[in-house]
């Protein structure tokens, strides 16, 4: 309910002509007690017939300002269509050093196999002469 005992700022529209602010929804309870529902957010203008004859409500307002182009990674769009690409944003910029890291493991690893692959053929023909 509108309180009167000064807790509440108030102010007149008639002084201010516009304002801005939310305004509270109540509804009765069963206990006939005022319960918030929700509120709105509105704005109030108080025009003199002159000024609303120029400007008829729901045509004063000027067109929306239009938003600046959004900055979308390459990865947003169509990634199904280029997988590769989409694979490099995500793994490349996040675990590129852990990637190195394992294909020169990977190397090493398959040089040393090849060594002891082909060292047991090179010994004999050491041995034999051959």
């Amino acid at each position: 309910m509108l309180r009167v005992d000064g807790s509440v700022p108030q102010m007149s529209l008639f002084k201010h002509k516009r304002v801005k602010g939310w305004w509270p929804f109540h509804v009765k309870n069963e206990g006939e007690q005022m319960e918030l529902t929700g509120k709105v957010e509105a704005e109030l203008h108080l025009l003199m017939i002159e000024e609303s004859e120029k400007h008829p409500a729901g045509l004063g307002r000027n067109e929306p300002d239009p938003l600046d182009k959004p900055n979308r990674p390459d990865t947003s769009f169509i990634w199904f269509l280029n997988p590769l690409k989409s694979i490099r944003y995500i793994l490349w910029h996040n675990y590129r050093w852990v990637i190195l890291k394992a294909i020169v493991v990977m190397l090493l690893s398959v040089l040393i196999g090849l060594f002891f692959y082909s060292m047991p053929g090179y010994m004999v023909k050491k041995m034999l002469g051959a």
